[in-house]
């Protein structure tokens, strides 16, 4: 629906146009559409581009973390065999110890020390403190054993710790045989609990044991270590050991190796120092009183928040060892992969131009269709009144009267002019004047059905089409209701206009069977009109119609 200058909305003028016409009052409306469709689409694009850009950094974030999970875990496994296999080492280790003292009824001092030099521990085993032989001393022997290891060039050795006992045991050898491996020569580990259980498993099942969490005598000073060991049983040569009395009564004592759990774990952890941080805890319990080893402090491996975690179990010869494992935030950060990251930035960045230049297309194309529309806007109608001007009106004069023709009806022009108009421009200006003709335009707008046309020709000259009416009275009604409603006072800017019009009408086919025949016999029975007096309507005349045919001949050429 069009509207005036100021906004209001206009009814009326919707008379069938002709394609031009069809096309522009259609235009509005399709300028809406492309305004609607513009913010639709924009917002739809965006929203589509933006999920599949969501749905490639998903896959892509998936895909980024399994790689790592499976590094991760990868790195884990290979930790874990590394321990096993440093355990199962140690344990052949001892094996070859246990068969030198196979091999003869009396190894000598000297003899382990090279046996045990050959082996080359520091550089080929790193993390055991040693090898050592802790051999069964009864109760009425005591004194005899210390006499005799006295008597080999140690005049101060004994079995610790002293006090009465059924049964000692006491390190007789430990190589190297030097620093702090001195202080765990003559002591009983026999005497420990902890050390003890793990030696009468050895001895009961034959079979290498290791202790639980332990502190080493050999531990002394600031820079202390959890530690444990692990024993192998030494049984009398020749003797049966098959059964557990067996293995019980010819028992002669243990082939062991004392471990410093951060040293042991050197080797392991040492190489996955940046990468990861493994906790190991003695048995299946994870606490405090139970972690043997951490190899990052500043890191809880057990805590909740850590996301690449994993808990595993080492069977640790008769024990089980718990080792947590977690990845350490370089580790994230150096196998994190940008991919995803990328594809979503760019996917945005992407998603975003694309939603713009659609915006900027429809945007375009609607301001061009909007620029078309003023233009035709201002070709078709008043800039002032927004009715339509004298073009528009020929057009859809001719309309009317194509339609009246087919169907045998009438139609009717009414052809208006404003009475006392020119003393409102001349006294209160053009401003107050433009106002008046708005409101004569609404007035008239008013009157109006709609498929009736009024239009403005210029000045204070207005035309109103009336299609389909019911010859000369329905006319003279649709005029007699116009000039009652334009005589009424205007109330404009706190000033009272009273004004009054002239009106002619014409009526198809017995006024004029053409359009400018119809609006030309209009025009002069306005004057008709004005000539009467103002204020009133007159009809066009027979010889009013004849004088019109003979002026208009006279001014052809």
């Amino acid at each position: 629906m069009q509207e005036f200058a100021d906004g209001t909305p206009m009814r009326g003028n919707l008379i069938p146009p002709g394609t031009g016409m069809k096309n522009l009052e259609r235009r509005p409306h399709q300028i809406r559409q492309i305004f609607r469709a513009r913010e639709m689409l924009t917002l739809a694009v965006l929203a589509l581009s933006l999920f599949i850009t969501y749905r490639l950094w998903d896959v892509a974030a998936r895909s980024a973390d399994q790689a790592l999970q499976t590094t991760f875990e990868f790195k884990v496994r290979e930790a874990n065999i590394r321990i096993e296999q440093r355990l199962a080492i140690y344990q052949q280790m001892l094996r070859a110890t246990v068969g030198l003292f196979h091999s003869a009824d009396d190894v000598t001092r000297k003899e382990f020390q090279s046996f045990i030099s050959s082996l080359s521990l520091p550089e080929m085993f790193p993390g055991v403190q040693g090898i050592g032989l802790s051999l069964i001393v009864p109760a009425a022997d005591k004194d005899r054993h210390i006499a005799a290891v006295r008597a080999e060039g140690f005049p101060e050795y004994t079995i610790t710790p002293e006090g009465a006992r059924d049964i000692y045991t006491s390190i007789i050898y430990l190589e190297p045989f030097f620093g702090r491996n001195l202080r765990a020569f003559g002591y009983d580990m026999y005497s420990e609990p902890a050390r003890r259980a793990a030696m009468d498993f050895a001895r009961d099942a034959g079979s290498a044991a290791l202790s639980a969490k332990v502190k080493l005598v050999q531990e002394g000073g600031s820079a202390i270590q959890n530690g444990f060991l692990m024993y192998l049983p030494l049984y009398r040569n020749g003797a049966p050991h098959t059964s557990l009395e067996q293995r019980r009564a010819n028992i002669i004592g243990w082939v062991y190796a004392p471990f410093r759990v951060d040293d042991f774990m050197h080797g392991v952890s040492g190489e996955y120092a940046d990468e990861l941080d493994i906790e190991i805890f003695d048995d299946e319990t994870i606490n405090a009183e139970s972690k043997m080893f951490d190899s990052n402090d500043a890191l809880d491996a057990t805590s909740n928040e850590r996301v690449l975690k994993r808990v595993s179990f080492i069977q640790a010869a008769n024990r089980t060892w718990t080792v947590v494992t977690a990845a350490s935030p370089q580790f994230e950060m150096s196998l994190r992969s940008d991919r995803p990251q990328l594809i979503l930035q760019s996917g945005i960045s992407i998603s975003l131009m694309i939603s713009l230049l659609i915006w900027l297309f429809l945007d375009d194309r609607a301001r061009a269709l909007h620029a078309a529309q003023q233009a035709m806007q201002l070709a078709l109608y008043d800039a002032l009144t927004g009715l339509p001007n004298r073009k528009l009106l020929e057009e859809r004069l001719g309309q009317a009267l194509n339609k009246a023709k087919r169907g045998h009806s009438h139609v009717a022009l009414l052809f208006i002019d404003l009475d006392k108009f020119k003393p409102v421009n001349d006294n209160f200006g053009h401003a107050y004047g433009d106002l008046l003709l708005k409101e004569v335009a609404k007035r008239l707008q008013n009157c109006m059905r709609e498929s009736d046309t009024a239009s403005r020709l210029g000045g204070d000259e207005f035309v109103v089409l009336l299609s389909d009416i019911e010859g000369r009275n329905g006319t003279a009604l649709v005029a007699k209701k116009i000039l009652d409603l334009l005589v009424l006072p205007y109330e404009i800017s706190g000033h009272t206009f009273e004004i009054s019009a002239s009106i002619g009408a014409t009526i198809y086919p017995e006024d004029g069977t053409d359009g400018k025949s119809l609006i030309r016999n209009a025009d002069l029975a306005m004057y008709e009109a004005k000539n009467a007096g103002r204020a009133t309507i007159r009809f066009a005349q027979r010889d009013t119609q004849h004088n019109s045919a003979v002026m208009h001949a006279a001014n052809q050429p």
